[in-house]
């Protein structure tokens, strides 16, 4: 019997959360209005940054990522570009190019020092 309710409330749990995992509703009219002004004041901006593997592509978007402002950064390895959505009152392109140089990766804008570059593990190494 105390199988019977185990079963019972696990099961009953599992199907109160499935909804979690349900596609969300996509908002129209008022309702998107809105929620898209909750992002409305973001700027996109790409930013070349140079790197070579994986684990630059974790350290670039952390160091981009930790600047106050910045809602979002993708770095693609192949084009060598940082996707970005910041918020212009927060902070600058030039801000968060100087972050990421400091992480060891030079940008269009900044290039890393030598002590910091130096520091990059031998796979990360993007400098002939």
């Amino acid at each position: 019997m105390k199988k019977a309710v185990y079963v019972a409330v696990i099961a009953a749990f599992l199907l109160g959360t499935g909804s979690v995992y349900a596609r969300p509703e996509i908002p129209t009219g008022e309702q998107a209005g809105v929620l898209s002004g909750i992002f409305a004041e973001d700027t996109h901006a790409h930013l070349q940054v140079k790197g070579s593997c994986e684990m630059c592509k974790k350290r670039i978007e952390k160091a981009a990522g930790g600047v106050k402002g910045v809602t979002s950064a993708s770095w693609d390895q192949e084009s060598q570009t940082l996707h970005l959505n910041y918020n212009p009152e927060k902070t600058s392109l030039e801000a968060i190019s100087k972050a990421i140089a400091k992480a060891g990766h030079d940008t269009e804008k900044n290039k890393a020092e030598d002590k910091a570059y130096k520091a990059l593990p031998a796979c990360c190494k993007y400098r002939k």
